[in-house]
């Protein structure tokens, strides 16, 4: 039985890295692929999930999530696996630190 309290389980993630997933801007992807990705795997509002889109095709990049590498990881591979599934396999995300 694992006898490890909330409180160590906090601990111990407070001490791990932090690492940002990054939406890329993508010239060749529509909007309404980029929403209906995001839409998919984050499950945001629309209105979110427009402001993230704009906000990579104004700025270049955009940050979707801030967790621990894991959960990032996990949330990137989601993120391929939509973008193939709508048909824009070419749209871009990467991971950085902090």
């Amino acid at each position: 039985m694992n006898t490890t309290q909330p409180s160590e389980i906090r601990a111990e993630l407070a001490r791990q890295p932090m690492h940002t997933l990054v939406l890329h801007n993508a010239q060749d992807v529509s909007f309404q692929q980029v929403w209906a990705v995001l839409g998919r795997v984050f499950g945001r509002p629309i209105l979110e999930i427009r402001a993230l889109a704009l906000q990579a095709h104004d700025q270049g990049t955009a940050d979707l999530s801030t967790a621990t590498q894991e959960v990032i990881a996990s949330q990137r591979a989601l993120c391929i696996e939509a973008s193939r599934a709508e048909g824009c396999p070419q749209l871009p995300f990467s991971v950085r630190e902090g």
